[in-house]
């Protein structure tokens, strides 16, 4: 007669099997955060993190929303797909932007900038004349936003994004302007601002203000838009730099919602209510190759920030809790050898971020990795999206991937590490605190070199660059930009400045300072200033003027 077994039934089966479960292809398995994977998850798995599924997971459109902010998800309407692009002069940017939109891109017009516009000097400085138009478009004035939006109605594009961070400012106000020189009202379209300064100090670089400074133009932004274009997005709070930084993807959702806290608590600071804004308030992320990981970072942050709206930033409305999701695939998985693999990875990240419930996704481009996408590339990434969306079924259901043993305790997981180090930057005294004593840095830096390591290494694989290799290289086409972009964006900004009203100009500069040095909100200023055809690089010097000079901590002695 068998007696019964004294192990659970996972305990047992793991003893049956031991020896095939021992070893592997892999010294040891886990996330790339790294979390331990086991070889099988169970119910038993959940149990050990005292699970609960109404507390836990829940339903689609209701607290604590882990599987999405709206009852249908996508079978409602689809996520929208967004193309990032910008290069040369406005006029080379506005025809891509129109090409995008014809091949059925809706997530609107997403502008790339390049490095002296996003760091406030014009197209014609010094330090500005190897940059013009390099890595996004150039954009001086008013004028250029004119130009950019040639042809391309405001309430055809639907939705308006770009990375302007510490030109937060005047980006929102050359699209007040250009609404009302155009007569359309705000309601029409979606201006969707990337606004978030704090991240610039630790992963980007294009910080040129002190950062208290720079967070209160950031949320004078919002405070201004909560009242005159309430249908906008004032800020997305971005994590995604972060993560190309070297953040692992635990780090990335922690640390964002960190900057996201600074921002809120400066708003309530200033007598705002969350209620007012938090469903304007966009939390962005980018998407890599640890599949199930990047999914359940998406589930985990819902429950986070919600619960921070409800119980730390006094939110009393469920639309405050339902802030906007967007995510980008990667451009820092993508290689240069055999580029036409980055396909698959585009396709696999995409299809992560919409498996996590993401409202809008940014696709990159299998050809990044050697420069600015050519039509073809983009084309083919919109392409992906269109075939998750239309021919897989996937989106036919809501939260597919809900239920997984193995997901719902990845997500679990993602939850309670991003609480611990959320505590920890609060015991710090906050994100700017954070900032300055180097502990993002210092995060961002260890995790680059552990990746690079376990890439030199060969622990971590990568097709085509240390395994699977090939010497048959692929002739790919690259994208060139025209040589006299440059040129003709500096005549354009000459001529501006020729024709526009001087004493306009200087009156609008002089009122911007004197609003920056007393506590009013700048915003009324910088419209002011944009109308006036002021441009990019004389708003910023007023800023540099009253605020000085960003100077890292390391330097002041």
């Amino acid at each position: 007669m068998n007696r019964p077994s004294e192990f659970s039934p996972y305990e047992d089966w793991k003893r049956r099997h031991e020896a095939a479960l021992r070893g592997g292809w892999r010294q040891g398995f886990s996330t790339s955060s790294g979390f331990e994977v086991k070889p099988l998850y169970t119910a038993a798995d959940l149990g050990e993190l005292h699970f609960d599924y109404e507390r836990d997971v829940g339903y689609p459109g209701q607290a604590p929303y882990t599987r999405g902010f709206t009852p249908p998800g996508y079978r409602a309407k689809l996520w929208k797909m967004e193309m990032y692009a910008g290069f040369g002069s406005a006029e080379d940017a506005n025809k891509r932007y129109r090409y995008l939109i014809e091949q059925g891109s809706t997530g609107g017009v997403s502008i790339a900038l390049d490095l002296p516009t996003q760091v406030g000097y014009d197209s014609d400085h010094p330090m500005a004349r190897d940059e013009v138009g390099q890595i996004g478009v150039a954009l001086t004035s008013l004028d250029d936003i004119e130009r950019v939006f040639d042809g391309i109605p405001l309430d055809k594009a639907g939705h308006v994004f770009s990375t302007a961070n510490c030109i937060g400012p005047i980006f929102c106000a050359w699209l007040l302007a250009l609404t009302e020189k155009r007569g359309n009202r705000t309601a029409d379209f979606t201006v969707q601002i990337q606004n978030d300064p704090i991240k610039e100090y630790v992963a980007r670089g294009t910080q040129f203000l002190p950062i208290e400074a720079s967070v209160r133009l950031a949320t004078d932004v919002i405070a201004y838009c909560t009242q005159h274009a309430p249908e906008w997005l004032p800020i997305s709070v971005s994590g995604s730099h972060m993560k190309q930084a070297g953040a692992t993807t635990v780090q990335e959702a922690a640390f964002t919602v960190c900057n996201g806290i600074a921002y809120v608590e400066t708003c309530l600071a200033k007598g705002m209510k969350i209620d007012d804004f938090g469903h304007r308030i966009e939390l962005h992320f980018c998407t890599e190759m640890d599949f199930f990981e990047e999914v359940a970072k998406y589930r985990a942050l819902r429950k986070v920030w919600t619960k921070l709206v409800r119980e730390r930033f006094g939110g009393t409305t469920e639309r405050a809790q339902h802030f906007r999701l967007h995510a980008a695939t990667s451009g820092r998985p993508l290689t240069a050898q055999q580029p036409l693999n980055n396909i698959s990875r585009i396709t696999l990240q995409a299809l992560a971020q919409i498996l996590g419930g993401c409202e809008q996704t940014r696709t990159a481009s299998f050809d990044e990795a050697l420069g600015i996408p050519t039509e073809e590339a983009a084309r083919t990434s919109i392409r992906a999206n269109q075939i998750i969306g239309y021919e897989t079924g996937i989106p036919y259901t809501v939260d597919p991937l809900g239920g997984s043993y193995y997901v719902e305790h990845l997500t679990l997981q993602f939850e309670r590490r991003i609480w611990e180090i959320i505590d920890g930057v609060d015991r710090m005294g906050g994100a700017l605190v954070a900032v300055k004593n180097g502990y993002f840095s210092r995060a961002l830096a260890q995790g680059a070199y552990r990746e690079q390591c376990a890439v030199e290494s060969g622990e971590q694989v990568i097709v085509g660059v240390n395994r699977f290799q090939s010497d048959e290289p692929r002739p790919t086409p690259v994208f060139k930009l025209d040589p006299t972009a440059a040129e003709r964006q500096i005549a354009k900004l000459q001529a501006v400045r020729a024709r526009r009203d001087g004493a306009a100009v200087q009156a609008a500069l002089a009122q911007l300072g004197a609003d920056c040095a007393s506590e009013r909100n700048v915003m009324p200023a910088v419209l002011r200033c944009v109308k006036a055809y002021a441009t990019v690089g004389e708003i910023c010097q007023v800023w540099r003027e009253v605020f000085g000079e960003y100077v890292p901590e390391a330097m002041r002695f």
